[in-house]
């Protein structure tokens, strides 16, 4: 039992580090961006290509992605500046992901 109970601990910290929330058990995954930033306009750009601008306190709408590893990293609308490395996050098929700006 107490193996169990460890079990069901470890997947739902995983579950808290990864950031996802059930989608629905679908072949693909969603993905939206949220910035929380108190005064930038950001954008992401995920698999390369930008979306946004996202005003501080903004969220995208849910997009379709694919199961698997992405790239993602966030910049500053206007200027183009790098406000983060590049992140790799692995999607798994049926899931909704959010992904955060902070600073």
């Amino acid at each position: 039992m107490q193996r169990f109970l460890g079990l069901i601990g470890l997947v739902a910290c995983l579950a808290l580090v990864s950031g996802c929330e059930d989608g629905g058990g679908s072949d693909t995954s969603q993905v939206r961006f949220r910035n929380d930033s108190a005064s930038k306009t950001v954008m992401a750009v995920w698999d390369g290509l930008a979306v946004g601008p996202i005003a501080p306190g903004e969220l995208t709408d849910y997009r379709e992605a694919n199961e698997g590893v992405h790239t993602m990293q966030w910049i500053e609308a206007g200027s183009n500046k790098e406000l983060t490395t590049v992140a790799t996050p692995s999607l798994v098929a049926g899931h909704n992901y959010t992904f955060p700006y902070v600073d």
